[in-house]
């Protein structure tokens, strides 16, 4: 999962059939605090669709237009169709006024 952010150190213990979900959410500032708002879920995806709606994600979100108080866009692949962080396989920001992806690390 190099090529696609973060990489998790347990990928070699991943079960063949292993589910993920990819969560889109805009994070903004609201009276100096910072909120998070879901855009798209994407749940039960296999390997294979996983890595390929995550490319077409990045693609999309890379011209997406902000909210008015939009400060990044924030991409999460979370293994175990559950969203704790512990399950989390990748996970990349584009920040407002950038035109790249940045890997962030667990």
């Amino acid at each position: 999962m190099r090529d696609y952010g973060q990489t998790n150190i347990f990928d070699d213990v991943l079960k063949a059939d292993e589910s993920f979900v990819i969560v889109v959410q805009e994070v903004s500032e609201q009276n100096g605090q910072l909120q998070k708002k879901v855009l798209r879920e994407y749940p039960s995806l296999d390997m294979d669709g996983m890595k390929n709606l995550f490319e077409h994600l990045k693609d999309v979100y890379l011209t997406e237009p902000f909210s008015e108080n939009g400060r990044y866009f924030d991409l999460t692949v979370y293994t175990n169709e559950n969203y704790a962080g512990d399950n989390i396989y990748a996970h990349t920001k584009r920040y407002k006024n950038s035109k790249e992806w940045t890997a962030t690390a667990k």
